[in-house]
């Protein structure tokens, strides 16, 4: 392919500083979404494995690189870990989101097809915390640094005096415990 298609594929740095400037609408906007759409279906397929429910969570990490990428400071390095960072934040919050909506729904009562007012994010990030009530209290401090307090990697690793890789690798571990309660609890 050569020059010819190093000349017509824009870089990511270039395609966010685009996205920037014109707004989300764009074609810079659905060249970033085509590129990460494979992204957001593995974070998704590894936070469940109900489909209705990774279609949900695949969703809420296209929002998390939508604002991932308002988010970014452009010319910054690392921008793929940046978003994966939101689209993973995103597709947990949304899956927390659709729970608590399919709990508010009473068949029983005479209004229950009305859509409901959607839940603020504060809302949202409480029902996360509660979610994660049922690691250990350092999976706990990891996953409020990382999702809530949008700490970096490194700083979380500087502060459990552990490597960086032992904090992904950690983060890897939770995801594969919150899986069976996140699932749990919609069965219920």
């Amino acid at each position: 392919m050569g020059a010819l298609h190093s000349a017509t594929v824009e870089s990511l740095d270039d395609l966010v500083a685009a996205a920037q400037q014109a707004g989300h609408g764009t074609a810079a906007m659905a060249v970033i979404l085509r590129r990460f759409e494979g992204l957001a279906i593995s974070i998704a397929r590894s936070l469940t494995t109900d489909l209705d429910l990774q279609e949900d969570a695949a969703q809420g990490a296209r929002i998390g690189l939508l604002r991932a990428v308002r988010a970014h400071n452009v010319g910054t390095p690392g921008f793929p870990a940046f978003a994966k960072r939101y689209m993973k934040g995103a597709a947990l919050r949304a899956i927390v989101a659709m729970h608590s909506d399919e709990l508010s729904m009473d068949p029983q009562k005479s209004d229950w097809q009305r859509e409901a007012p959607r839940e603020t994010a504060a809302q949202t990030d409480v029902e996360l915390i509660d979610l994660i009530s049922v690691l250990r209290p350092e999976q706990q401090m990891i996953v409020r640094s990382y999702y809530v307090e949008d700490a970096r990697l490194a700083d979380i690793a500087a502060d459990l005096g552990v490597s960086v890789p032992a904090v992904s690798q950690r983060l890897a571990t939770i995801h594969r415990a919150l899986r069976p309660t996140v699932e749990g609890a919609l069965a219920a």
